[in-house]
C-alpha cells in the first residue's frame, strides 16, 4: 500500500506553543550552562560544543575622554606616541617660521632619539598646536603662552625653571609636566579641573581667570603665592585646607563665603571690600586679611 504520508520541512517555531512566549535566554552555550550546571560538566560540555571560555564577551577598557574642542585629527597627533624624528622637528620649526638651523641649535638629540633643551625655550604667540614628542626636559624656562590651540601630549617632561602656559585655552592640565622647578603661570585659560597639576610647585601658581568649580587636586605645597581672582564660579574653597602657601593668597573676585581652616600661609589674604562674608569669616578663623 502505497504511503500516503508526505514529507514536509519544519521550521524551529513550527511547534511553538503560541500560548507560551518564547524563552528571552540567549547567550553562548558557555554562558547558558553556567547558569545550571557545576563548573566541570559546564567546562566539558564547553569542549564539546567546541567553545572556548576565552569567547566570552570582553569588558570594554575605561579610555580616557576624548578633549571635545579639539577635531579628530588633532586629538590623534595629541595622543601619538612615536617619538618625532629630526625631519618631523624640522616641519614642525618650520610651520612657525624657524628652520633647521633653529632645531639643531635648540634640540640636543640623544642616541635614543629623545631631545633636550639646555636653556629656554619661549614659544609665544606661535600657533603650535602641541610640543614634539620625545622633548624629555627643558634645563631653562619654558613659555608656551598665547597658543590657543595647544593641548598637552606628556612632553616635556620635566622644566627646571618657570612654566608659563598663561593665555591659551585649555581645558585640561592631564599630561602637563610632572615636574617643573619654578612656578606655573595658567592664567586665561578655560580650566574646570586641576587634576595633572604637580603636587608640588617651587615658586608661584597662578591660576587666576579660569572655570574653577573647586580646587579639589590643587597642588600639597606652594613655595610662592596663589592667586585664584576671577574665577567666577569658585564656590568652595574646602580643597586648601592642610596645604602650604609660602607666601601670599589671593582671593579677588569669587563667589566663595567660607575659607577652611589649617591652610599654612606664609602671607596675608587678599579680598576685594565687598566680598564681606569671607572676609569675616577668614578673620574669624585668625587669617591675615588685607582688604583692597
Amino acid at each position: 500500500m502505497e504511503n500516503n504520508l508526505q514529507y514536509f520541512s519544519m521550521s524551529p517555531d513550527s511547534l511553538r506553543n503560541p500560548f507560551h512566549p518564547p524563552d528571552q535566554r540567549t547567550g553562548t552555550p558557555f554562558e547558558l550552562t553556567g547558569r545550571f550546571l557545576d563548573s566541570a560538566t559546564t567546562q566539558a560540555l564547553t569542549e564539546a560544543l567546541g567553545e572556548e571560555e576565552s569567547s566570552r564577551s570582553e569588558p570594554q577598557q575605561d579610555l580616557p575622554p576624548a578633549d571635545i574642542s579639539m577635531s579628530g585629527k588633532e586629538q590623534r597627533e595629541v595622543e601619538d606616541e612615536t617619538i618625532w624624528s629630526r625631519q618631523r622637528y624640522i616641519e614642525w620649526a618650520e610651520s612657525f617660521g624657524e628652520d633647521e638651523s633653529w632645531v639643531n641649535n635648540m634640540f640636543k638629540f640623544q642616541p635614543d632619539g629623545t631631545t633636550i633643551v639646555e636653556g629656554e625655550l619661549i614659544l609665544e604667540d606661535k600657533e603650535i598646536r602641541q610640543l614634539p614628542i620625545g622633548l624629555t626636559e627643558v634645563k631653562g624656562s619654558l613659555s608656551v603662552s598665547g597658543n590657543s590651540s595647544l593641548r598637552f601630549n606628556g612632553y616635556p617632561k620635566k622644566v627646571e625653571g618657570y612654566f608659563d602656559c598663561s593665555y591659551n585655552d585649555l581645558l585640561s592640565l592631564q599630561r602637563m609636566p610632572e615636574k617643573v622647578g619654578g612656578g606655573i603661570n595658567l592664567e586665561y585659560n578655560k580650566i574646570s579641573s586641576l587634576d595633572g597639576i604637580p603636587d608640588k610647585v617651587m615658586g608661584d601658581l597662578y591660576l587666576s581667570n579660569n572655570q574653577l568649580e573647586n580646587l579639589d587636586g590643587i597642588s600639597k605645597e606652594i613655595s610662592g603665592r596663589l592667586e585664584l581672582d576671577d574665577n567666577n564660579q569658585l564656590t568652595s574653597l574646602e580643597a586648601l585646607r592642610g596645604i602650604k602657601i609660602g607666601e601670599d593668597l589671593s582671593l579677588k573676585y569669587i563667589p566663595a563665603t567660607e575659607i577652611p581652616a589649617g591652610i599654612e600661609i606664609g602671607g596675608d589674604i587678599y579680598i576685594r571690600e565687598y566680598q564681606t562674608d569671607l572676609i569675616a569669616d577668614a578673620k574669624r578663623k585668625g587669617y591675615r586679611v588685607e582688604i583692597v
